[in-house]
């Protein structure tokens, strides 16, 4: 059956909770791409990132991403997790979990959902650094 999970976290996000949605005896892999906070950015050494998101736009958009993948994918379930507020250098901000019965597709469809989330989904970031802060928005 198929399904699709979704919640914004205050906070970093860990991932084990989107692969707890995705896990089922049919599925016979499922991958889980865990958005990082690095140390550099595009005003020089990041030290947070702040995210805001619009909360039912955004699970609207996912809610389109998602169907649009399992028409494009075979898979089976998809579960989203992504942080709002404060997150740190090395925390994670962002998972994407797909279940599928075969690896090849969990392994397109993670990046068709992910390339889709960051050109569609108003969440947005202020990347804050030694040198100042810069916001981004959809597709950064």
């Amino acid at each position: 059956m198929h399904s699709f999970h979704f919640r914004l976290v205050d906070g970093p996000v860990r991932g084990d909770w989107a692969l707890q949605q995705v896990a089922s005896e049919d599925a016979g892999c499922s991958l889980a791409f865990l958005g990082m906070v690095r140390k550099e950015g595009r005003l020089g050494e990041v030290l947070y990132l702040e995210y805001q998101a619009y909360p039912q736009m955004v699970e609207e958009e996912l809610q389109r991403i998602c169907e649009e993948t399992l028409q494009k994918f075979e898979v089976l379930r998809i579960a989203v997790e992504h942080a709002v507020g404060r997150v740190e250098v090395g925390a994670c901000s962002v998972v994407v979990a797909i279940a599928a019965a075969h690896r090849q597709d969990v392994f397109a469809a993670n990046a068709f959902f992910m390339d889709a989330l960051k050109a569609r989904v108003p969440i947005w970031k202020k990347e804050v650094c030694t040198n100042g802060s810069v916001w981004k928005g959809q597709g950064s």
